[in-house]
Parts: structure tokens; sequence; C-alpha cells
């Protein structure tokens, strides 16, 4: 312990650079774990689906949500779910999972969501994670 103190007095900036990397690193840490607090695999998004009734929102576009979808998933773009409410409303009391491309978009949406009181998720790598699952599409 003596030696962690005449360390720190004889490089007072290094041991300043070390402080601010390690609160920085636990501050990414941390941000990264209450980001993932809302992601889903695609194993716990089926079972959500099934024990939950949890409703599956795709916020890709029209025409690669025809291409291929989880089964009844509903097709929204990211528009209407800011812009209709009482669409969105009906869905207050459920789980709602919503699906892109790699989950990015998803996630974002899901933090608005969830900020506006919704039990909002996002499946996480999107419709890629779920294809690398190999679970079923319609």
């Amino acid at each position: 312990m003596q030696d962690l103190t005449i360390f720190i007095n004889n490089h007072p900036m290094l041991s300043l650079a070390t402080a601010i990397v390690f609160v920085l690193l636990v501050i990414v840490e941390l941000l990264r774990n209450k980001r993932q607090g809302f992601q889903l695999t695609p194993v716990q998004t089926t079972q959500m689906i099934n024990h939950d009734h949890a409703v599956i929102v795709d916020i890709r576009p029209n025409e690669v949500y025809r291409k291929g979808h989880i089964l009844d998933a509903q097709s929204w773009t990211v528009k209407d779910l800011k812009e209709n409410t009482k669409k969105l409303e009906k869905l207050k009391n459920k789980p709602i999972i919503l699906v892109c491309h790699v989950g990015g978009e998803s996630q974002k949406v899901a933090a608005l969501l969830i900020k506006q009181g919704y039990n909002a998720y996002s499946l996480a790598g999107g419709m890629r994670a779920w294809n690398e699952a190999q679970m079923p599409l319609i």
C-alpha cells in the first residue's frame, strides 16, 4: 500500500489518467448493460411471443417485410410509430418487440417507446440474428 502512495505522489499525471480511464470504462459498461436490458435473443423473443403474447412490430421497409417476416409481425414504419399514437396506444398493455435489419434502429425506437411508458423490446441483431438462428419466416 505504501508503494502505491509513493507511486501516486511521484506520478500524479499518470495516476490521474489511469483514474479517468477507469471511470470512463465503468460508464461505458453501465451504458452497455442498460442498453442490453431491453434486447432479446431470437429464443427469448419466441418465448415472449408464446407466453406473454408479445406483439412483433417490424419497422423495415414494406418491400423488405413482404420478402420475409416473423409470423404475425405487423409492418409499421418508424414514422407510423411516432405519429399514429392511437394505433400504438392499443398495444400499451402488451409487450412490443421491435424488429429491423440488424437491431440498431429497433433499439432506438424501443428506447423511445420505453420512455413513453410502453413495455418495448428490441430483437438483438434484428432479422439477421433471426435468420442465423434458423427461426421460421413467413
